[in-house]
C-alpha cells in the first residue's frame, strides 16, 4: 500500500492534484488496481450512527420557503406509509444505488395495498458518480447500463409492466437537463400540472438530510415558479442483505454514505422562512452541526470514494494535498471492488430474493391486482 500511495502522489504532481472524474481516471489508468478491502461487521455500529444523522425519520417536516415565494413544507414518510391522499403523487425513483428500485418497489407495494390505487413512477440519474461507473453504463446489453435510469428501469421492468415502469422516461431523454429537480419540474410541466408531489426514493438511508438540504434551497428558484412542487422523502431503512456492491458492508456502500454525510456541514446557511434567499449550497437541518463527528472520520477520510477533500478538510483539518491523496485511494479501492458483469449477477440475485416473497408478475396481469394480492409482509423489516 505504500508503494501505491507513492505512486499515486507522483500522478497527482503530474495533474495538479486534480481529483475530478478525468483527474480520477488519470491515475486509475496508470497503476495496479490494489485488491478490494475486506469489510467487516464492525462498520454497522457506523452505519447506525450515519441513519441517524444523515436520514430522516417518518413524520418529520421541515418548513420552507419556495419558488412562489410560498411557505412550504417537506414531508418525510415510511416506507410502508404513504399517506393516499398527496395531490399528483410521484414515486421518483434515483440517486444512483443500485437498490433503489427494490426500496421503490416496496413503496409502491404496500401503498397498492393500503390505497388501492397504483403510484406513477419516474426514474431520473445521467450516469454513474465521478467517473467510478462508467466501464458499467457504457454497454448496451444488461441491466445496469447506459443511465442511472436505464439502470433503474431495466430491473424493475422485471418486477413490473414495461409500460408502467416507462411511462414518463420521456422525460428524461434529454440529456441537456441539469439535475434531478430540474426533470422532475419538466415531468409536471410536460402533463400539464399545477401542483405535483415528488416521493424521493434513494435507497439510500444516509442520505434524506443531504437531499432535503439542497433540494428545498434549489426548488427556491424563481424557474420553479409555475408548479408547485410538494417534496417529500421517503425513508429507505438500514439494509445490508443485498448482494449488489452498495447494498452489503463494501467500500461502494461507505463511498455512498461517506458522500451523503461529507457535505452535510458545508456552505451552509440556516434553515429560515425569511423570503430573502440565502447565498449557500444548502440548509444547515437541525441535528447536523450537533452530531458526533468524530464517530465519521475514518468514514470520510479514507472511504469517500465519491467525495471532495473539502469534506476532510472541514470536518477534520486534513490539508488539501493529503485529503486528495486519500479520495484517491478510495477510489482505486471501490474501482477494484466490482466488475459490469458481477453488477449484472449481483442485481439478478437481489431481484430473485425479492421475488421469492412477492411472487412473479406475469405479462398480461393487471398489475394493481397483483399488488393488492402479493404477501402482506415487510422485506425490509
Amino acid at each position: 500500500m505504500e508503494n501505491l500511495e507513492k505512486k499515486v502522489r507522483e500522478l497527482l504532481v503530474q495533474n495538479n492534484w486534480s481529483c475530478n472524474a478525468a483527474g480520477r481516471k488519470f491515475v486509475a489508468d496508470r497503476v495496479e488496481l490494489p485488491k478490494p478491502h475486506c469489510q467487516s461487521i464492525r462498520w454497522m455500529a457506523v452505519l447506525n450512527a450515519a441513519e441517524e444523522v444523515g436520514g430522516c425519520k417518518p413524520g418529520e417536516t421541515y418548513a420552507y420557503i419556495d419558488a412562489r415565494g410560498e411557505k412550504a413544507v417537506a414531508c418525510v414518510y415510511g416506507l410502508y406509509d404513504i399517506p393516499g391522499d398527496l395531490t399528483n403523487p410521484f414515486i421518483v425513483c434515483f440517486s444512483g444505488m443500485m437498490t433503489a428500485h427494490l426500496y421503490t418497489m416496496e413503496a409502491v407495494r404496500f401503498y397498492a395495498q393500503k390505497h388501492k390505487s397504483l403510484l406513477p413512477l419516474f426514474c431520473t440519474g445521467k450516469e454513474g458518480n465521478k467517473g467510478l461507473f462508467k466501464e458499467v453504463f457504457d454497454r448496451t446489453n444488461g441491466l445496469m447500463v447506459q443511465t442511472e435510469a436505464e439502470a433503474y428501469m431495466r430491473p424493475l421492468s422485471v418486477l413490473a409492466p414495461e409500460k408502467w415502469v416507462r411511462r414518463y422516461e420521456r422525460a428524461v431523454a434529454d440529456t441537456d437537463t441539469h439535475g434531478n429537480f430540474d426533470e422532475m419540474y419538466a415531468l409536471a410541466k410536460s402533463l400539464g400540472l399545477k401542483e405535483a408531489t415528488f416521493l424521493l426514493c434513494s435507497g439510500n438511508f444516509s442520505y434524506d438530510k443531504r437531499l432535503l438540504a439542497e433540494g428545498m434551497l434549489q426548488l427556491r428558484d424563481k424557474k420553479y415558479a409555475d408548479v408547485k412542487i410538494n417534496l417529500a422523502i421517503i425513508h429507505c431503512p438500514l439494509w445490508v442483505g443485498f448482494s449488489v456492491p452498495e447494498g452489503h458492508i463494501s467500500d461502494l456502500l461507505l463511498g455512498y454514505v461517506a458522500a451523503s454525510l461529507g457535505p452535510l456541514m458545508k456552505d451552509t446557511a440556516p434553515l429560515t422562512l425569511s423570503p430573502e434567499a440565502p447565498k449557500a449550497e444548502r440548509y444547515l437541518l437541525p441535528g447536523v452541526a450537533e452530531a458526533d463527528w468524530a464517530v465519521f472520520e475514518e468514514l470520510i477520510t479514507h472511504y469517500s470514494n465519491m467525495g471532495w477533500p473539502n469534506y476532510q478538510e472541514i470536518l477534520y483539518g486534513v490539508n488539501h494535498e493529503d485529503a486528495v491523496t486519500n479520495i484517491i485511494m478510495s477510489d482505486l479501492y471501490a474501482r477494484a471492488s466490482f466488475t459490469p458483469e458481477g453488477y449484472d449477477h449481483a442485481l439478478w440475485d437481489d431481484l430473485e430474493a425479492y421475488q421469492e416473497l412477492i411472487g412473479k408478475y406475469q405479462k398480461g396481469q393487471d398489475f394493481l391486482d397483483f399488488l393488492i394480492n402479493t404477501p402482506d409482509e415487510r422485506f425490509f423489516y
